[in-house]
């Protein structure tokens, strides 16, 4: 008998905007995102995400079939905020990853010096095309999956791709 997966599958959809893209929390994907008792899903595509608990947080997307020329460069940020009943992340940063080919920076981010229920960008990520970058796909995702901690009060608004 095969088991259901437990893990959300984002519909992968964005929107352009004057400067970039757009991600919103239905095109994600969420690892333990069907499990009720550690996420709410969003209903409708623009609707956010809302962390309850997990100890791995991994949540993924991308932006495909897009034609961009060499030497662009993306500034690619989550918008979030943290619910008052927030806990678990003061010894639990954040990892962003974007990823264009091989390029792959990841950049650390501590959202507990950010104000309680206010929506804020997470620090960005800034991705450029290179040379041997032959692909019109990139890749981003938010990781706490090492210090195995309880964490929840996280809603995830979106994700922004902004051309710099």
């Amino acid at each position: 008998m095969a088991s259901k997966s437990i893990h959300y599958q984002g519909n992968h959809r964005f929107s352009i905007t004057e400067k970039g893209y757009i991600v919103y929390p239905k095109s994600l994907n969420i690892v333990w995102g069907k499990d009720k008792c550690y996420w709410k899903l969003p209903k409708y595509e623009k609707d956010r995400a809302e962390l309850m608990q997990v100890n791995w947080l991994e949540v993924t997307g991308c932006i495909d079939k897009i034609n961009i020329a060499k030497k662009t460069s993306y500034d690619i940020g989550f918008i979030v905020s943290l619910m008052t009943d927030v806990f678990g992340w003061s010894d639990s940063p954040i990892y962003l990853m974007a990823k264009w080919g091989d390029n792959t920076p990841l950049k650390k981010v501590n959202l507990t010096t950010e104000i309680n229920g206010k929506k804020m960008v997470s620090k960005t990520i800034t991705i450029t095309k290179g040379k041997g970058d032959n692909t019109d796909k990139i890749y981003f995702g938010m990781y706490e999956v090492w210090n195995k901690k309880w964490k929840g009060g996280l809603k995830i608004h979106s994700v922004n791709l902004r051309e710099t």
